[in-house]
Order: C-alpha cells, then structure tokens, then sequence
C-alpha cells in the first residue's frame, strides 16, 4: 500500500516542526517531505528523522522560488508519484506598522512569500497530482484565502482551504510582540496563546478529517469551525 504523502513548508521550528513530529508518531505508513529553507541547519528535524527512520525527508524549500519548487515537484513524484496533503506554513511577518507607516518594500516582501507562495505550491501540487495534459500580514493572508477558495472552485479533485492556528507560541508571534509599539498584542498572547505542541494535533485533526463537501473553500480555524473573512 502506498504511504500518504505530505509536504509541510516552514518545517524546520514552530508550527511546521511540531505538525513534522505529530503525523510521524501517529502514522505508520506516512512520507513527510519537510521543506526548509537550509536543510544544512535542521537540526531539529535530523534529530526527528533518526527517531522515525524512513518517514521524513528534509527537503530545501524557499517561497515563492519558482524554479526550486519546480525541482522538489519533480523529486515527490519521482519518489512516489503522488502528493496527498501540503500544510503551508512558511511565512513571515516580520513588519508592523499602520497603512501610512507601511514601506511598500515590506509589503512586496509580505505578499511574496504569504501569498506567491502559496500560489507556487498550489503549481508543484498540480505537477505532482494532475494527469499529464497586520496591515502587511493581514493584507497578505486576506489574499491567501481569496487564492484558496478561487483554487477549490476552479479544482474538483482537491481539497483547499486556509486553516488559521491562532496565537502561537513561536518565533514569530514573539519578534511580532517586540516590534508591536501600541502594546495591544501582550495581553491578548498571554490570555490565549498555545503552544506548538498543542496546536499541532489539533491541526492535524483538521487536516485529516477534512472533506471537499463540507470543508474546502472555506476559512477553517483550528477547533474544525469556519470563520468568516
């Protein structure tokens, strides 16, 4: 029988890492393809690898790198011909400011990688699976879930939709504490913030359960409801 494939993007710590370590333990027959942008520096995910032998593959990935995905597509369907499932969680957010602060630098880099992104993962998705034949983070994940909905619509044969974690303890979510000036954000990470071992099995369950009837096109968070956008 054929293992289920999976690519997950921003591997290497946060989200990614925990999502690599939850599918590995609770899947036997499962090939994960973990995306980083330098797998010389995973050493979190070599360390995940030893513990389950055949089941990860650290693979480079970097956003919107149209010629790199184009590479790793070829090296997934080589390998096993099919992809089941990507989990995109490369992204950044490393700006803050309001509309008027806002340089259009930081949004170019913001909608390269959160939204291009995902629109070059949907492409690597497509080769692999078809037959032959805040103002800068909000903006840029607002046009990721028009992409996921306008990709369900025109794709019958698979399942798309935008999954929002919440507040999570990582990288991320802490730099964006430094750089938040207006002190908004403290209180709300410490009222609801969780940790990436306990978001992850609940992503997973998500991810797993989902259905292109009830679940695809829509805004999913992370208790399985659908958030409107």
């Amino acid at each position: 029988m054929a293992p289920k494939v999976y690519l997950i993007t921003g591997a290497n710590r946060g989200i990614g890492l925990s999502l690599v370590n939850e599918l590995a333990a609770k899947n036997a027959d499962i090939s994960i393809f973990a995306g980083v942008r330098n797998p010389s520096t995973a050493s979190s995910l070599e360390e995940l690898s030893r513990e389950y032998p055949g089941k990860i593959t650290i693979v480079k990935y970097i956003s919107a790198d149209e010629e790199g995905n184009k590479a790793l597509a070829k090296e997934i369907k080589t390998k096993h011909g099919h992809l089941n499932v990507v989990i995109a969680c490369a992204g950044i957010a490393t700006y803050m400011g309001s509309a008027l602060e806002t340089p259009a630098s930081e949004l170019r880099d913001h909608l390269d990688v959160n939204v291009t992104g995902i629109l070059f993962l949907f492409y690597l998705t497509a080769f692999i699976s078809l037959p032959a034949g805040y103002t800068c983070y909000g903006a840029s994940k607002v046009a990721v879930n028009y992409i996921a909905r306008k990709i369900h619509f025109e794709n019958d044969w698979l399942i798309c939709f935008p999954l929002a974690p919440g507040i999570v303890q990582t990288d991320m979510s802490r730099a964006n504490r430094e750089m938040d000036k207006t002190g908004t954000l403290a209180p709300i990470q410490d009222a609801m913030t969780m940790s990436t071992e306990k978001a992850a099995p609940l992503l997973v369950c998500v991810v797993e359960n989902a259905t292109r009837e009830e679940d695809s096109g829509e805004f999913m968070n992370i208790d399985g409801q659908k958030l409107s956008w």
